[in-house]
């Protein structure tokens, strides 16, 4: 590990010189963005909890998961860096509990967002995994059954892998500046500063920013670098249905997420999603970027174990690393934002509610987040079918008709068509424009848990590296022989990208079965490492590989391929079992047949020529 020493001594240095940096941290309770100007640890932002109830004395919320999206550019007169942070806030508690607080080098331009973008850019850039199945040789024939035709495709399995008012308090004191105080969404704001970290705490504490202890010694850093705090509540009569991500663009280098703040209440193996829009592909520069082994993933399981495999992996690189998942132009996704301009007008047109939410659903408009505020604003549930058990969801739905309730007249789609253009569709187009402005986008993912949150991640671009896909196809051969029945034959996987090939027994049913259990693993899971290598990435060039685990990989693959009998046919490597789709079915069924007829054909001209 002596380049990983040598990185640790000389990672200060490196970072020296950069004089802003956009920090997202982790949420406690939400998530947040900041920015620090750069000290010794690096630190770049920061999270308090909400104030606790008083018989609960301790906060007791922790953030399962965090979704950022960056958007890197420069200033085309001045070149300094500027980045916008779209910040997905998720809160589980009472509207009036809900606190944000954040440091910041300078005063930021704030906005509001849309959920809409991680709904889009989740599931189009989550790594997938499909099976495609080619039969060897010809499988020993079972009495009522058949061989399998010589090189026949068979199917492919395809599987997703794996989410009170500011009431100004001592404001008015000497050593404690307001800056600025307003509404931005539902969210009341201030941005305060102060020279004294007692005066700061008693102002926040004051004001219902709930310190805990801490959130008072991270506070004291900030301080100390002269920090602006953007504190963020909701506004009176707003509900936390209402929270809405948080858009901030400012002047900074690098992508930041102060991981070393959600120490302070997190889920174990939290998992972090970052999403970076650029001139190239992303890369963390003080974390180290890890590839998998895929030989250790459950392919004819769908990638089950996939998350597991990333948390593991991350786990063999120290804690402190991230996994690229997908790293492609940006504009392929661009299309998905588009809304077309006469949506709002086509929206307001339509006077019977169910065919108002048709119009939604045209658009690709999820019915969540906002766009049920909405709804639920203009289209309220009667509380006589709330009390039937009637879900919100089944209430909305058109094809079950309880929006045929609404008496006519009632609904005001132009008014509820102005809202949503301008808190849903609106947002949306900026987005389409957000994608096609950027060369490309890189999603970045890791678990990691509260020990090792011990540095803030950052994130640059390196145009220099070749795209990822997030698509992923391995071809199981299934090797027949005369000994052996199309249950009973073993497969090889061939993993793509140029990856090994291992072999499987078959268990479970084989290659007629579907699932984790139809082929015997063995002891991949034990024996085989997560990681295949381990990088660490600069701005330019391939970066330096930390460690590599391709020669272990491929001493326990030997040994376990030497544990699979593979009969006389010859060829024989086994891979983990398939699911059969049902057109798959279909085909294997026809192959089938029409192997059946060749062999019958072959013995019918074998019996002509003994009688000639």
């Amino acid at each position: 590990m002596a380049k990983r020493e040598e990185f640790d001594r000389t990672s200060a240095e490196r970072l020296k010189g950069v004089r802003a940096r956009v920090l997202v941290p982790a949420a406690v309770v939400a998530l947040a963005a900041g920015w620090l100007a750069p000290g010794a640890a690096h630190a770049c932002g920061g999270f308090f909890c909400d104030r606790p109830a008083a018989a609960n004395p301790v906060p007791v919320i922790a953030q399962a998961a965090e979704n950022v999206v960056f958007a890197l550019d420069r200033d085309p007169v001045t070149g300094a860096g500027i980045v916008e942070a779209h910040i997905q806030i998720k809160y589980t508690g009472e509207a009036d509990q809900f606190s944000w607080i954040v440091p910041l080098t300078s005063m930021p331009a704030l906005s509001v967002g849309s959920d809409v973008l991680f709904q889009v850019l989740e599931p189009a850039t989550r790594p997938t995994f499909t099976t495609r199945f080619v039969v060897d040789g010809t499988c020993n024939t079972p009495s009522g059954g058949s061989g399998f035709g010589c090189g026949g495709s068979v199917s492919e399995s395809a599987g997703v892998a794996p989410p009170g008012g500011y009431d100004g308090g001592n404001a008015s004191a000497p050593t404690i500046d307001v800056s600025f105080h307003g509404n931005i969404g539902p969210y009341d704001t201030v941005v305060v500063r102060s020279d004294d970290a007692g005066a700061l705490e008693t102002w926040l504490n004051e004001n219902k920013y709930f310190v805990s202890p801490q959130a008072s010694q991270i506070i004291q850093k900030y301080v100390a670098t002269q920090s602006y705090f953007v504190a963020l509540r909701l506004q009176s009569g707003h509900g936390v249905d209402e929270i809405q991500p948080l858009v901030v663009k400012l002047t900074a280098e690098e992508g930041c997420l102060p991981l070393q703040l959600t120490a302070i209440a997190t889920t174990p193996d939290l998992r972090i999603n970052v999403w970076v829009l650029g001139n190239g592909r992303a890369v963390p520069i003080n974390y180290d970027e890890l590839t998998l082994n895929y030989a250790k993933l459950d392919w004819f399981g769908n990638g089950a174990n996939y998350d597991r495999l990333v948390s593991d992996a991350a786990n063999e690189a120290g804690g402190n690393a991230f996994l690229v998942e997908y790293a492609q132009p940006a504009a392929s996704l661009a299309s998905r934002f588009a809304i077309r301009a006469d949506a709002a007008a086509s929206l307001a047109g339509q006077k019977i509610p169910s065919a108002f939410i048709s119009v939604l659903n045209s658009l690709g408009i999820p019915l969540s987040g906002r766009v049920i505020e909405v709804l639920r604003q203009y289209l309220p549930e009667p509380a006589s079918l709330k009390a039937q058990g009637v879900t919100e969801a089944q209430y909305y739905n058109t094809q079950l008709g309880y929006l045929s309730s609404v008496p006519p007249g009632q609904f005001d789609a132009a008014s509820a068509a102005a809202q949503i253009e301008t808190e849903v569709l609106a947002p949306v187009r900026s987005f389409q424009a957000l994608f096609a402005g950027h060369a490309y986008l890189t999603r970045l993912a890791t678990f990691i848990s509260a020990d090792e949150m011990t540095k803030d991640p950052l994130f640059v671009t390196n145009p220099t590296l070749p795209p990822v896909s997030n698509q992923h196809t391995a071809t199981a051969h299934v090797l027949c022989s005369d000994e052996l029945t199309m249950c009973a034959a073993p497969v090889r996987l061939d993993l793509p990208d140029g990856g090994p090939s291992l072999r499987y027994r078959a268990t479970g049913g084989g290659a007629c079965s579907s699932g984790s259990t139809a082929f015997d693993r063995g002891k991949l899971d034990t024996d085989l490492p997560a990681a295949e290598r381990v990088y660490l990435r600069d701005a330019t060039g391939p970066g330096t590989v930390l460690v590599d685990q391709t020669a272990e990989i491929a001493k326990v693959l030997r040994a376990h391929d030497g544990t699979v009998p593979t009969g006389s046919g010859g060829g024989c490597a086994v891979t983990r079992r398939a699911r059969l789709s049902a057109p798959g079915a279909l085909v294997l069924a026809g192959a089938l047949f029409v192997a059946r007829l060749r062999r019958r054909r072959a013995r019918a001209s074998g019996a002509r020529t003994d009688r000639a």
